[in-house]
């Protein structure tokens, strides 16, 4: 199964996945629209895929259409609280290291910000394991 943690920011719904974990799978967009729609899927405004390691993190994020964006600060806000709280950055400081001296501070403050855990059943996954390969065909 696959995990992913949904945040609310602001009004606007967050989807985190973690590719980096072990046995996951990166959605390509096909499986990325589905995951985002509110009907067939777990509904987001923004999903934010996270690739890197400890060491070196790195961020995919993605609309609800499937289509790639250049990442803005308020999905960094997300991202950061999100590696904190899963404690995948082992301190406040290596989080500072990677995305700047007030990011672990900035994630933390303000709004508020609900939370919700939850794993993408298995049939789901291979529903967007699918989606994907039919848009790969297509394109292909």
């Amino acid at each position: 199964m696959m995990m992913v943690m949904s945040y609310t920011v602001d009004g606007k719904e967050y989807l985190v996945l973690n590719a980096s974990a072990e046995g996951s799978y990166l959605p390509g967009t096909a499986g990325v629209r589905l995951l985002a729609d509110r009907r067939q899927g777990v509904g987001a405004d923004r999903i934010l895929v996270f690739t890197g390691t400890k060491a070196e993190p790195s961020l995919l994020v993605y609309t609800p259409e499937g289509e790639a964006a250049k990442a803005e600060p308020a999905d960094y806000k997300v991202l950061v609280r999100y590696l904190a709280e899963e404690h995948l950055a082992a301190s406040p400081a290596e989080i500072a290291h990677a995305f700047g001296d007030r990011a672990f501070v900035e994630a933390f403050e303000g709004g508020e910000v609900a939370r919700v855990e939850f794993r993408v059943t298995a049939s789901f996954a291979l529903r967007m394991r699918e989606a994907d390969e039919r848009a790969e065909r297509l394109v292909g």
